[in-house]
């Protein structure tokens, strides 16, 4: 039977790869099925919804107490011991319903105590000199390109060190927040360029990139698969399954490749090679690249096989394929940091963003 009468054993409608609210840019199950953009938008608006309503309901406990401290002194003598009960229970009521406004008009400003950086994990001497190496190459390269930019890159350097000596006392917070600082930095610096700076849209794309790299090579070691999530149990739990499924062949899954010929043999391998590679990037851009370059030798390897262009319904199996093959490490953890601290133009549109959907719809089906 040949390869193009064969029934595909996976199929996925590519409108399922797009935002639910019908944007035309690319979902993502993180975002609950919208896009950045989209799910930004419908963040804040449920955020200014719980602030308002807590705003309120602070507003009408203290009225109550109000009331009934004015009632109790009505009365002769001192309060009751009833009203005393009455106030001490909606002081509580109060403090734990108003947590969440204190979170978000004072989270920013606590600043950690020195004890409680010392306790956080500290890797080996040798990860930290590499680190430090490559943070400094960095840190130089992103001096030297900004430095062709004159007035307008010292603008960009300046906003982003204060970002990141921000970032430094927010560490506190929970790791969508921190994400939600960093999406609000880019954009905020992305729409700078644009109206003040009045520089292209191209070279905003370029120092993005720039950015992105310097700002996440040195905040790489705090955000990436923290403690405070369950990122690792998610990436052991799928590390198990994919070992359980060592029994598929590419025949099961309907894979278009034919690995007896040397050509497609080397391109399976190169596929293999750059999802696991994945793991080794500090830049979420560098990551996404890996997923990219993945991707794009399973297109080649299907166009040799079938010496015609490869269909989307010829990707997604060959991609699950590969990902049993290769099992990479903290796929999980890989995939959630893009998502997180990504520049989130490359996620919502182009080939970067059709890949990494497709890579991200896979992983879901894992758990």
């Amino acid at each position: 039977m040949s390869l193009k009468s064969e029934r595909r054993g996976i199929h996925v409608d590519q409108s399922e790869l797009l935002c639910k609210k019908g944007c035309g840019y690319y979902g993502n199950p993180a975002w609950q099925g919208f896009c950045s953009k989209c799910w930004r938008e419908e963040y804040h608006k449920a955020r200014q919804k719980q602030i308002q309503e807590d705003w309120e309901l602070a507003e009408r406990l203290q009225r109550e107490e109000e009331e009934a401290f004015a009632s109790s002194q009505s009365g002769p003598g001192a309060q009751s011991l009833t009203f005393s009960k009455f106030e001490e229970k909606k002081t509580n009521e109060k403090t734990r319903k108003v947590t969440t406004v204190k979170k978000f008009f004072s989270a920013s400003s606590r600043v950690g105590s020195k004890k409680e950086i010392q306790e956080a994990k500290a890797p080996s001497p040798s990860i930290n000199r590499q680190a430090s190496i490559e943070t400094d190459r960095v840190s130089k390269e992103f001096i030297e390109f900004l430095k062709t930019f004159h007035k307008t890159g010292q603008e960009i350097y300046k906003q982003t060190k204060m970002f990141l000596e921000t970032m430094h006392y927010k560490r506190d917070l929970s790791i969508e927040e921190q994400s939600e600082c960093t999406q609000d930095f880019y954009q905020n610096v992305a729409e700078r360029m644009q109206t003040r700076g009045k520089v292209p849209s191209e070279r905003v794309e370029k120092i993005m990139d720039q950015i992105e790299k310097y700002i996440m090579t040195r905040l790489y070691k705090y955000v990436f698969c923290p403690e405070t999530t369950d990122d690792e149990k998610k990436d052991l739990a799928i590390q198990k399954r994919i070992r359980a499924l060592h029994w598929v062949t590419p025949q099961m899954l309907c894979v278009p490749v034919n690995e007896e010929i040397s050509e497609v043999s080397d391109m399976v391998v190169k596929a293999i090679t750059d999802i696991i590679e994945m793991d080794s990037k500090r830049v979420p851009r560098d990551k996404l690249a890996c997923i990219t370059k993945c991707s794009k030798h399973i297109f080649n390897a299907i166009k040799i096989t079938k010496n015609e262009p490869a269909s989307a319904d010829d990707f997604l199996p060959t991609l699950i394929y590969i990902v049993l093959k290769g099992n990479p490490p903290r796929l999980q953890s890989n995939i959630q940091y893009i998502t997180r601290f990504c520049n989130p133009s490359r996620l919502m549109a182009g080939e970067d963003g059709y890949y990494f959907t497709n890579l991200v719809m896979l992983c879901c089906g894992f758990h």
